[in-house]
């Protein structure tokens, strides 16, 4: 079975989550996107954020410093979590999660790929639409990225 590697970040600003409704799925995911060919998963996340959602990011997760060996390795962020994920019975999402801070909460609507773009408060995120997985990891995002 066929697998893309992809990202989906849980973006926080001021104690709310970004998610989009996504047209083809018909529910609230984090933003997120194939990894290109040539780019660090830290990278495909900022481009999707910019594609999806017109604004910046720094990602969450640790880098390990201690790794590094004259420029021969470099430490990217960790993952908050690495998921598999059923697309289509013919190939499968090896999701990258990240956490990630805004650097703006100036966030619009990509209508080409969304229905909505939203903020989310922990209390929001039982609307309608958002499934339980979504839903876990935007309140544990929400919790670990303190602005």
């Amino acid at each position: 079975m066929k697998k893309d590697f992809v990202v989906a970040s849980y973006i926080v600003w001021d104690g709310r989550v970004l998610l989009v409704n996504h047209k083809k799925l018909g529910r609230w995911l984090p933003v997120g996107g194939h990894v290109e060919e040539g780019e660090t998963p830290e990278e495909a996340a900022a481009r999707e954020a910019k594609e999806e959602a017109g604004i910046e990011i720094d990602i969450a997760g640790e880098k390990d410093r201690n790794g590094s060996e004259h420029g021969k390795v470099e430490m990217l962020a960790t993952p908050d979590h690495v998921q598999l994920e059923e697309i289509d019975g013919k190939h499968q999402h090896i999701d990258l999660v990240y956490f990630a801070r805004a650097k703006s909460n100036s966030a619009r609507l990509n209508p080409d790929e969304h229905h909505g773009i939203r903020w989310f408060s922990e209390m929001e995120l039982d609307s309608p639409g958002i499934p339980h997985n979504v839903r876990y990891f935007a309140r544990k995002a929400i919790r670990k990225i303190k602005q």
